[in-house]
């Protein structure tokens, strides 16, 4: 379900219940543009336990050597702004 700011502020109530029982995700936008996603607290915790996971299994293990491979080239705030955009790239094509 997707609702305007505007509607979501007067009915936040009824789609925090709603989105509360886990049956629905309710995405917020703000001039037709998707802007936040109200969920379950249940389905968070899932969320952030399966991505957990996976950086622990797949990308912690290689992070050591592939970032120490650009120390002296690439500066850590690069890196980390390279990784953020990157992150929110995964998230919009992921759940929007």
């Amino acid at each position: 379900m997707v609702v305007n700011a505007a509607d979501a502020k007067a009915k936040f109530s009824s789609l925090l219940a709603l989105a509360g029982l886990g049956k629905e995700e309710v995405i917020i936008s703000k001039r037709n543009k998707p802007t936040a996603v109200l969920i379950s607290y249940e389905i968070f915790l899932k969320m952030k336990k399966r991505d957990e996971a996976v950086i622990d299994k797949t990308v912690w293990e290689s992070l050591p050597s592939s970032v120490n491979q650009f120390i002296g080239i690439v500066s850590e705030d690069e890196i980390d702004d390279e990784y953020r955009r990157s992150r929110e790239a995964y998230l919009k094509e992921k759940y929007l």
